[in-house]
């Protein structure tokens, strides 16, 4: 069971998605607004690696074939720097503890407003970084920040602001939170800690020739 979530944790977290949905849909009345948004976040994210892991899918190739193909190594490219452990961890970190627990403590505001900063961060990241590397118009998890991120992000920033529910010190706290979980879960665990050209656990051959990355990275780099 562990070595299958290792592989297909953003399955996983389809799933943990479509709860969500059905848990809402039935308590949406009975809950409190920010513990709304805060699961709309979760659930949000949870569509948002699913859209970047399977379908269309094509993560694992972005990211050690174009993102970080000056430090990946020729032939390694199926499990360096990224590889399916390192991916589940970080991801399922961000996703079943940063995300999540936001809905239990919904009156820390500082500590709520990392899961949205985030998916506003991933906006950019998608629509503008990615986009701009791949030379693409789209590319894997942008439809999940434009329909999902930034509708529920634009919304929180709106309640807590019109509802004075944050003060100075919430969104400095919650800005260095966002910024330090960026750093040591996204960089410094992703590209430091984590990396192993022996381990158990490389993206398998469809992971990475998802998105039709192969002909992609062949366009790109001329190769």
């Amino acid at each position: 069971m562990i070595r299958l979530f290792i592989r297909r944790w953003y399955d996983f977290g389809f799933v943990a998605g479509l709860l969500t949905i059905v848990f809402l849909m039935l308590n949406w009345q009975s809950l409190d607004v920010m513990v709304r948004i805060q699961l709309l976040s979760f659930m949000a994210l949870c569509f948002h690696q699913f859209e970047e892991y399977h379908f269309p899918g094509g993560e694992p190739a972005i990211i050690n074939r174009v993102f970080q193909h000056k430090n990946t190594i020729p032939g390694l490219e199926d499990r360096y720097p990224l590889n399916q452990f390192s991916a589940m961890l970080v991801n399922s970190l961000y996703t079943f503890v940063l995300y999540f627990l936001p809905a239990f403590i919904p009156n820390v505001i500082w500590f709520g407003m990392m899961p949205i900063l985030l998916g506003l961060a991933q906006c950019l990241l998608h629509g503008i970084v990615a986009n701009k590397l791949l030379k693409t118009y789209y590319n894997p998890g942008l439809a999940a920040c434009l329909l999902l991120h930034l509708p529920i992000g634009i919304y929180y920033i709106y309640y807590v602001t019109s509802n004075h529910l944050a003060t100075g010190w919430d969104w400095f706290f919650g800005f260095t939170y966002t910024i330090s979980a960026f750093l040591i879960l996204l960089n410094w665990m992703t590209y430091k800690v984590l990396p192993n050209t022996a381990t158990k656990y490389p993206f398998e051959a469809k992971e990475m020739q998802r998105f039709n990355m192969d002909q992609r990275v062949k366009e790109l780099f001329n190769k």
